[in-house]
């Protein structure tokens, strides 16, 4: 009796970590630790391949694509790396409106280039984006639809 629930418990066990072995084949993302040590040029080829996917973008928009997204990433990794130092909220404040200026700028190359199908399709994209991120900083789940019932006060 007490071999067979050994063995079993042994064969549960080797199963279970068989399945953690193998993140990439059930389509686990990488951490966020490998996707910082990108280079800006890999940053900008996997951007490009993004929008070539979802938006079908020819290999004119592509290109265009490519060096609009190697100039933003350029322009805003100095601002990261001040970010991390960072100690005042002004200087977060006007650190954040620099790069909120330099992804700006990045929209506005892209939509003198995309079609008007493919810009209302970015623009859907990226609305999408941004109502997930306010959710998550709001502490909701991304699937959530409804707001929360407001808090009853006694």
């Amino acid at each position: 009796m007490k071999t067979t629930i050994l063995a079993s418990a042994l064969l549960m066990s080797l199963t279970f970590s068989s399945f953690a072995q193998e993140p990439e084949k059930a389509g686990i993302k990488k951490p966020k630790q490998e996707r910082k040590n990108m280079t800006a040029d890999e940053k900008a080829q996997k951007g490009a391949d993004w929008a070539a996917k979802k938006l079908g973008l020819n290999a004119d928009q592509k290109a265009k694509w490519l060096a609009a997204s190697k100039e933003r990433i350029a322009a805003n990794e100095p601002i990261k790396s001040k970010l991390q130092g960072s100690t005042t909220k002004e200087e977060r404040m006007a650190l954040h409106a620099q790069a909120k200026a330099n992804n700006e700028k990045f929209d506005t190359t892209v939509k003198g280039f995309l079609t008007p199908e493919q810009a209302m399709v970015f623009e859907k994209i990226k609305k999408e984006r941004q109502d997930g991120h306010r959710k998550k900083l709001k502490g909701q789940k991304e699937d959530e639809s409804k707001e929360l019932p407001p808090a009853i006060e006694d």
